[in-house]
């Protein structure tokens, strides 16, 4: 009969002490859950760009010049100068990098009309799966405007577009032509953010002359990198 009365009792005092013992748990394992979620948000802002796979696009090349100044600078080298400066730095800040050309050549093919070679510049960035999408380019008017703008397709790049904008602008001290949106094929063929930047007017004698200055070059990479980096970072 003895033996019969203790086991309730012991059976009682092992759910009291699990019971007591459950909310200790679930708060330790909770702060641990905290404790990552805090320390992968360190890391994030310590290293945003770690892990990122950014598309780097330098408009036109190969049989396509782009515009061409009033002192003959094409536009497809201009470009290409200037996304060779944003690869380095964004592989530099930890950045996976694949740009769509490394060289004066068309994309999809020698002579590809510009459907044909938009589609092969966002081919490149689809199937990768792509972070992010950048087209470089160098704006042109008939008239002598100047400035800086930076393009988007819509809200999915609502909130990188402006960050990229300000900060060219702080480089480069041109006119602020802001964020405009467009449906500009590769902004609107990629599944992921992307945006097109004009970074000076190729056909304003001054800005040309920019264009062709390495430091220059550097300044613009310089503010898209600080843009990038601000956007993956918050």
């Amino acid at each position: 009969m003895q033996a019969k009365i203790r086991m309730p009792v012991v059976l009682a005092t092992f759910f009291v002490l699990v019971l007591g013992l459950m909310p200790l748990a679930v708060n330790a394992a909770t702060d641990g859950w905290l404790n990552q979620i805090a320390a992968q948000l360190v890391q994030i802002q310590k290293a945003p760009l770690q892990g990122k796979l950014i598309v780097i696009d330098p408009g036109h090349g190969g049989s396509d010049t782009g515009a061409i100044g009033p002192h003959n600078v094409m536009e497809k080298n201009v470009t290409l100068a200037i996304s060779k400066e944003l690869r380095n730095l964004l592989t530099n800040g930890g950045a996976t990098v694949i740009m769509t050309r490394t060289a004066d050549k068309d994309v999809a093919y020698a002579g590809a009309d510009d459907k044909e070679e938009l589609a092969a510049r966002v081919a490149i960035a689809n199937k990768a799966n792509a972070d992010l999408f950048v087209s470089i380019h160098a704006d042109s008017f008939s008239d002598l405007e100047g400035g800086t703008t930076t393009y988007s397709y819509d809200t999915k790049d609502d909130s990188i577009a402006p960050l990229v904008q300000a900060n060219l602008v702080a480089q480069l001290k041109l006119y602020d032509r802001g964020v405009q949106q467009s449906d500009y094929y590769v902004l609107k063929n990629t599944n992921m953010p992307a945006i097109l930047t004009e970074a000076a007017f190729i056909s304003n004698p001054k800005e040309e002359k920019l264009l062709t200055n390495s430091s220059f070059d550097k300044k613009i990479a310089v503010g898209i990198y600080n843009g990038i980096k601000q956007y993956f970072g918050s």
